[in-house]
């Protein structure tokens, strides 16, 4: 692996296409050999659910299905979760404290923030 990169998103992917751009960097990196960690805050959370109304959906759905075979998990800050938000089965997800968020990003080599 050439760097560890910590890509943190938190727009709204309802209201915003940075998620989308997030998340297409995130593929461009791993395909490069780059160790790849996705932090999901907030909103960014829907990414990851059923939810049909995300700004670019079919291009991050594409990009998801393709990205989920290069890392091991999308790691979630466990406040963001809500009982509505379900996350799909099909997406390994890791759930994160504060502390354990801060940590991963302490030890990457970048932080890409969206």
């Amino acid at each position: 692996m050439n760097s560890k990169v910590v890509v943190f998103i938190e727009s709204n992917p309802i209201e915003s296409h940075r998620p989308s751009e997030g998340i297409r960097i995130a593929l461009g990196l791993a395909a490069c050999n780059h160790s790849v960690d996705i932090i999901l805050v907030n909103q960014a959370i829907f990414l990851l659910t059923a939810i049909e109304n995300i700004i670019d959906n079919e291009t991050i759905q594409r990009y998801l299905s393709e990205l989920k075979e290069s890392i091991p998990a999308f790691f979630i800050y466990k406040e963001s979760i809500e009982e509505n938000n379900h996350i799909m089965p099909e997406y390994n997800a890791i759930y994160l404290s504060r502390d354990e968020m801060a940590k991963k990003i302490a030890t990457a080599t970048c932080f890409i923030k969206f």
